[in-house]
């Protein structure tokens, strides 16, 4: 009796166990809604929506056409009525590579040109094994490792797909057709932002352009996506586990690069970054740069300087130095900007006299916020210099010295020009004297501001004195 009501139970089990469901591809005709979202550093959440018919109980689903790089630990999928109980990456795609390596052992056909009647023949072999990309045959119970034609493959391989597929399995409490989307993070999408800035002939404004660089290397093409972009440092666990092979050709060359002109992009707050959105649907091409229009500035005021850094306290005699040239700019409403600027390279530009655009340097910015200042190194300055040379010095103590410099600026341009001298000094110190007033930019910083008139010389001399720490002493026959 025990015997027979322990069979029924498991009869009873095995009937309710649900049969194996056939596998359902759902491909990119499928897809009703694209959103991607592209962070700084080489991440994107992918949000593909597509229309599925779903099975009451167990079903297959393969979302064919996905990322090559997707992240599978951060798949999420969603609908109406479905649990989602397991996913399978598949990223063995279809190359020579893979076809070979999954027909080892199976019998492929041979053809080559025959020389005697300059026809192609074909022949079978048996593939047994590969030497690197060189198949080893067993043609007619012989082994060759250099057969002189080319192989056709009889058939596909079992579980060689030709895209990047997911396969999910899900339950659902009933049968019927319904938009499932599929969320992810993936690598091999990456932006960052670039910038030209077109400087007027007095150097008084600038027209600043700025532009959305998107680069995908992901290895599949996103197709009337709705685009968005996060300005920020968004924080990541680093990543210990070893990508499959597919994903070590992420950083190939571009096939082309697309630009788009068209309105800028909307900016809102989300979290502590900042959200840009592409106000129109776009294509993202694997292996492809597209730039797409973040803003434009025109009549932004800025300020251009000639700054000595920390170079002219000479340790010989005479030291002769360039300033760096530095323009800078209030990133503010009533400079007609004030929206959060992502990190990136500003490019200048100025025209000659015959209008022509001449390139006059580059640098790049950090995220900047409203009310931020920017300054931007262009280069060294041609015709403006500093002689500096230390005409005195006075050890008053051990630990405290008194230094004189004189510094003869030079000005060789036909205007009229203002530069910055900052020079970084030790402990505690302060100017004794000096022939233009200083300011006191930091604790260990002194600055000076001169104006130098056209193709005339100005003279800075001063004298600071230091104060250092004395150095610890340690009492007569004591060792370390």
């Amino acid at each position: 009796m025990r015997a027979h009501i322990i069979y029924t139970l498991l009869a009873t089990s095995l009937l309710s166990v649900p049969t194996f469901a056939q596998e359902e591809t759902i491909g990119v005709q499928k897809q009703t809604n694209l959103d991607i979202v592209i962070y700084n550093n080489d991440r994107a959440l992918v949000k593909d929506t597509r229309l599925v018919p779903i099975k009451q109980q167990i079903n297959n689903i393969a979302f064919s056409n996905i990322s090559g790089q997707i992240i599978p630990s951060s798949v999420l999928l969603t609908g109406a009525g479905i649990k989602f109980l397991e996913n399978n990456f598949n990223y063995d795609v279809l190359s020579y590579e893979s076809l070979l390596q999954k027909s080892i052992g199976e019998t492929v056909t041979l053809e080559y040109m025959n020389p005697k009647t300059g026809k192609a023949e074909t022949s079978e072999a048996e593939l047994l094994a590969i030497n690197g990309t060189s198949p080893i045959l067993k043609i007619n119970g012989k082994i060759d490792s250099s057969y002189p034609g080319r192989i056709l493959f009889n058939q596909i391989p079992e579980n060689l797909r030709v895209k990047p597929t997911l396969v999910m399995t899900i339950s659902s409490d009933k049968t019927a057709q319904q938009n499932l989307t599929l969320s992810y993070l993936t690598r091999g999408l990456s932006w960052d932002a670039n910038y030209v800035a077109q400087m007027s002939p007095d150097n008084q404004t600038m027209t600043l352009t700025g532009w959305v660089s998107l680069t995908n290397n992901s290895g599949t093409d996103y197709k009337n996506a709705n685009l968005q972009v996060v300005a920020g440092d968004v924080n990541l666990v680093p990543d210990y586990i070893a990508r499959p092979r597919m994903m070590m050709k992420a950083n190939m060359a571009m096939d082309s690069v697309v630009m788009e002109s068209a309105a800028g992009m909307a900016q809102e707050n989300i979290a502590d970054y900042h959200l840009y959105t592409l106000p129109r649907k776009t294509d993202i091409l694997s292996n492809q740069t597209k730039q797409v229009s973040l803003l434009s500035a025109d009549s932004v005021s800025i300020q251009k300087t000639y700054t000595f850094d920390n170079q002219l306290q000479p340790y010989s005699e005479v030291k002769q130095v360039k300033p760096q040239i530095q323009i800078s700019f209030i990133n503010t409403k009533q400079n007609n900007l004030g929206i959060p600027l992502p990190r990136g390279v500003i490019r200048m530009y100025q025209s000659d006299k015959q209008g022509q655009m001449i390139f006059i340097g580059e640098d790049r910015i950090n995220h900047t916020g409203n009310l931020e200042k920017v300054r931007l190194n262009m280069g060294t300055a041609f015709d403006i210099s500093a002689d500096a040379k230390q005409i005195k010095k006075n050890q008053i103590a051990d630990n405290i010295t008194e230094k004189t410099f004189e510094i003869t600026l030079k000005n060789g341009t036909n205007s009229n020009v203002t530069v910055d001298i900052i020079e970084n000094f030790r402990g505690v110190w302060k100017i004794l004297s000096e022939t233009q007033k200083s300011s006191k930019p930091t604790a260990h910083q002194a600055k000076w501001t001169i104006s130098i008139p056209s193709e005339k010389e100005v003279k800075l001399t001063y004298t600071v004195q230091e104060k250092l720490p004395m150095p610890k002493t340690r009492p007569i026959g004591v060792s370390r």
